[in-house]
């Protein structure tokens, strides 16, 4: 129906009239991009006029977006460069010890140079380690930031030099490193020898500007007197002899032999977003990288000189197949020509949870404790903004825009009215969340820790082979579950993940887990905003009553849960609290005092292939009299996956989920077991059978089971109240159906006979 039509039908004559009436027509159909404040009458009327929802859909999107004024504030950011480093031991320490292995390993015959790359995501703290490694050894750092991209640490002086336009060939660098050997080596070599090395360090530091390390304003290092001398260093060459760069690092080895004495690495050259040297700095032309690393393959052996290449991506490790590779094989071409191992093993996760756990109901849903488990700069930037007392509310918003565009990762100007996620934003929301694993797709694994957040689990030697994860980050869960409120975002990311299933990549679980943690995270998100409670609505406690309602679309009276006693049916619904945002893997049958941990980090555990009886757990903590927590009011729920297209017998299957069976050791408590036959024929909401005595012995086991055990059977994709709309049980259907299937990547017939020609006997003819 038209918009004429419409007003005529209605009778709509004023203007007022006739704009109430598509304001509430396009929140009806699109409720998820109503906007008043943005978008005017006019584009509404076009949208709902368009021939189809998802061309409406890109009108909005593509509406007039207010200027964005970010809530994150800079000098937060800065103040955490300065504030103590903790865990030094584990971090740190480690760090030199690779370094120092390295230096002493370097031989130019063996390996390509004396560099390797430190990999690792943008929340993991990479310029800090490297700030707090100069603290026992010399740095040079020199960040490559592009110019016109802010963020801390800045762009360093001697980027422009070591970018320069000017780099044809191995001189230039030759020229510029020996001359910065040469600054090192002159500056230790007039310091008095009597000082000791702490304070000679410290008198780089503050020389170079390298933050946190010396006495400077860190908010704007400009390496002014470090990047002249060098600079002067050069004109010397253009009027004296040609530059030696042996020589220069003979000279800086003899001044700085007062560093780590004991060890061989004393000098470290490190290059922060160092992806700029995968440039060229004139088209046609080798990269920087290449030209680089061909110049430090001259610096000689027993220098205690080392580089790293500093970056989110691994392509810094080495971008371009190695010149001595023949791809005919022929025997005995190939020499050695090897790369350091990448190192990424920053362990950083988790560095500000303070030792002991929570002991009250308080203290565990504090946004401030939980914002300290995982990446230290959540944690951090919280503490900094409390200590200028600034209001809680604008630290806990800050800190989730914060994480949401770390998730997001950066996009392009042309990008930023396109609807729609890329594959990789879909994984950076589904992968704090839903956690599945993706160890198959090395590109992918790679671009998420690159730009979105996402933790290195192991990068192989020759970084041929990359795995990522999302770890268990109540902060980044929070943010992930804000954004996928939308449910087309939702839909959205569940056909990244069709993708992944029909390529087979997926390495934890079938499609039909992934699809039960997405309706129960699905039943959370509306719990949670339902209740309303708390400062975090995607991330606060909720009664289990209210998980139930929205997870069954049922009022707590409605409920059937089996034959659990009337006693425990209350104690279970009363006092029932559930606190989580996310799902990670264990490995184990959880006890009480690990339940309890559960929920102080704010997740939901998937379960290992081989767990008795279940695919899922969550905490239920029975919070009765007291706000103190004791692991004695510990219960949990737990969820069994099946994806089949007939109907189990229950009866068979009734005694394996318990929590005896499943080994899931608590108090005589009431708990709660789902069941989730999601391809189930028989379309309908019931509970599990009452245990049926079968012997003697287990008369009693019988009895207190029955007494104890709530249940909810659900069979079929459309029992669960909480999937607002049937695009989304469609889209979740796919899911659980699909199969990995090369024939069908195949878009078209001559490909899929292709296929079905090179694997004769796949399919009956």
């Amino acid at each position: 129906m038209t918009f004429a039509s419409l007003t005529k039908n209605l009778s709509l004559e004023t203007n007022d009239m006739k704009h109430t009436a598509i304001r509430l027509a396009c929140l009806r159909r699109y409720p998820q991009l109503y906007d008043p404040s943005r978008l005017d009458t006019s584009t509404m009327r076009r949208a709902l006029e368009a021939e189809s929802k998802e061309d409406g859909r890109a009108i909005l999107e593509a509406g007039p977006r207010p200027v964005f004024n970010s809530r994150v504030s800079g000098a937060v950011i800065q103040k955490g460069y300065q504030s103590p480093y903790l865990h030094s031991q584990v971090i740190v320490d480690p760090m030199l010890d690779t370094l120092n292995r390295y230096a002493n390993q370097w031989n130019k015959s063996i390996y390509m140079g004396p560099y390797a790359a430190l990999i690792g995501p943008s929340t993991s703290g990479k310029s800090r380690l490297l700030m707090e490694t100069a603290q026992h050894i010399c740095v040079v750092y020199i960040c490559l930031r592009p110019k016109d991209l802010p963020g801390f640490p800045p762009r360093s002086a001697l980027a422009d030099l070591i970018l320069s336009t000017a780099v044809t060939d191995e001189t230039y660098y030759t020229s510029l490193l020996a001359c910065i050997f040469q600054v090192v080596a002159k500056f230790f070599s007039i310091q008095h020898p009597d000082e000791n090395m702490t304070d000679r360090l410290k008198k780089w530091n503050d020389y170079t500007e390298v933050a946190s390390s010396g006495s400077l304003d860190i908010a704007n290092p400009t390496q002014g007197k470090f990047t002249a001398d060098v600079v002067k260093e050069m004109q010397n060459f253009l009027t004296g002899p040609p530059a030696n760069l042996q020589k220069a690092a003979k000279d800086m080895a003899n001044s700085t032999k007062l560093i780590n004495s004991r060890s061989s690495i004393r000098v470290l050259l490190a290059l922060d977003e160092a992806r700029a040297l995968l440039q060229s700095p004139i088209p046609d032309n080798d990269t920087f990288f290449r030209i680089f690393r061909g110049t430090i393959h001259n610096i000689p052996t027993g220098m205690g000189i080392f580089i790293l290449l500093v970056d989110t991506t691994s392509h810094v490790a080495n971008s371009s197949i190695k010149s001595t590779f023949d791809s005919g094989g022929r025997y005995k071409f190939e020499r050695e020509n090897r790369l350091y191992e990448p190192i990424y093993q920053i362990a950083s996760f988790d560095a500000m949870v303070p030792p002991d756990p929570p002991q009250s109901w308080g203290a565990l849903v504090s946004p401030e404790r939980l914002f300290k488990y995982g990446s230290p700069i959540f944690g951090a930037y919280f503490c900094d903004a409390h200590a200028e007392r600034q209001s809680t509310e604008a630290i806990y918003s800050a800190i989730l825009e914060l994480a949401f565009f770390k998730l997001r990762g950066p996009i392009e100007l042309a990008e930023s009215t396109r609807p729609g996620l890329t594959r990789a934003q879909a994984f950076a929301f589904l992968g704090p969340t839903i956690q599945p694993r993706i160890n198959g797709a090395t590109h992918l694994n790679t671009e998420l820790i690159a730009s979105h957040a996402a933790h290195c689990d192991y990068i192989s030697p020759k970084c041929d082979m990359v795995m990522s994860n999302y770890p268990s980050q109540f902060t980044l869960a929070a943010a992930a579950v804000n954004y996928l409120q939308d449910e087309n975002k939702w839909i959205q990311c569940i056909n990244a993940l069709i993708t992944i299933v029909l390529h087979g990549l997926d390495a934890a679980g079938g499609a039909g887990e992934l699809a039960s943690r997405i309706i129960l995270l699905c039943a959370m998100q509306k719990a949670m905003s339902e209740s309303g409670e708390g400062d975090l609505l995607t991330g606060h406690p909720v009664r289990l009553v209210n998980f139930l309602e929205a997870l069954t679309g049922q009022k707590e009276d409605d409920l059937q849960l089996g034959s659990i006693s009337t006693e425990n049916r209350d104690d279970l619904l009363k006092n029932g609290m559930i606190f989580w945002n996310h799902f990670s893997l264990i490995k184990y049958s959880p006890k009480p005092e690990e339940l309890l941990q559960f929920m102080y980090r704010g997740m939901a555990a998937q379960c290992h292939a081989n767990q008795p009886g279940i695919d899922q757990i969550f905490t239920i903590y029975l919070k009765r009299d007291s706000d103190c927590l004791d692991a004695k009011n510990v219960s949990f729920c737990g969820i069994q996956v099946k994806n089949r297209n007939r109907d189990p017998n229950l009866e068979d299957e009734n005694h394996n989920l318990t929590d005896i069976y499943a080994k899931v050791k608590i108090e005589p408590n009431p708990y709660l077991i789902l069941y989730m036959n999601l391809n189930s024929q028989q379309n309908d909401t019931s509970t599990l059978p009452a245990f049926v005595e079968r012997t003697r012995s287990q008369t009693n086991v019988a009895r207190t089971q029955n007494s104890r055990r709530a249940s909810l059977s659900f069979n079929g994709m459309n029992q669960f109240g909480c999937l607002a709309s049937q695009e989304l049980r469609n889209v979740l259907q796919t899911l659980i159906d699909v199969e990995p299937d090369f024939v069908a990547l195949q878009s078209d017939e001559p490909g899929k006979r292709y296929s079905k020609l090179i694997n004769p006997h796949l399919q009956n003819k």
